[in-house]
């Protein structure tokens, strides 16, 4: 059985005396105690539902990022001034939501929309549209998306 550390979560010392550590960190640093009680739930495994609602809140939040015209930008993945393509915007939802790795979900979902309109991939798409039509791409991405529950 592979070890997953459900043991060292509750905490064995009584909430009204703080084990030994506790209090020597307490003394040298002047920090509080902290008890260590983590939510089990954390610990669960990812339901079989949950990858395609992040793809579709990847979609969701990346089409918000560049809903404003003045948040968009051709020819460049993202400026310091933080207007992003359709790609960096799918970045950057994936960053804002603290997802590590490629969102394959989101960026294969945004290809095929940009695939059905005569593009060979999604950057192309952004540089030869106008942001209304962007928009309606990522429209199309995500009403895909809410289709296809997996």
């Amino acid at each position: 059985m592979p070890f997953d550390g459900l043991g060292y979560i509750s905490n064995t010392a009584s909430p009204d005396k703080p084990s030994l550590w506790m209090r020597l960190a307490h003394f040298a640093l002047g920090a509080p105690a902290v008890t260590k009680s983590l939510p089990l739930h954390a610990f669960q495994p990812i339901p079989a539902s949950q990858p395609d609602a992040l793809t579709l809140q990847v979609l969701s939040i990346g089409r918000a990022l560049i809903e404003d015209r003045k948040d968009w930008v051709q020819r460049r993945y993202e400026t310091r001034d933080g207007r992003r393509c359709a790609v960096g915007a799918l970045r950057g939802a994936a960053r804002m939501m603290n997802l590590h790795g490629p969102q394959t979900g989101a960026n294969t979902i945004l290809l095929s929309v940009a695939m059905s309109r005569g593009f060979n991939d999604i950057e192309s798409m952004n540089d030869n549209s106008s942001h209304r039509q962007v928009l309606s791409a990522f429209d199309e991405a995500i009403s895909r998306a809410r289709k296809f529950p997996g």
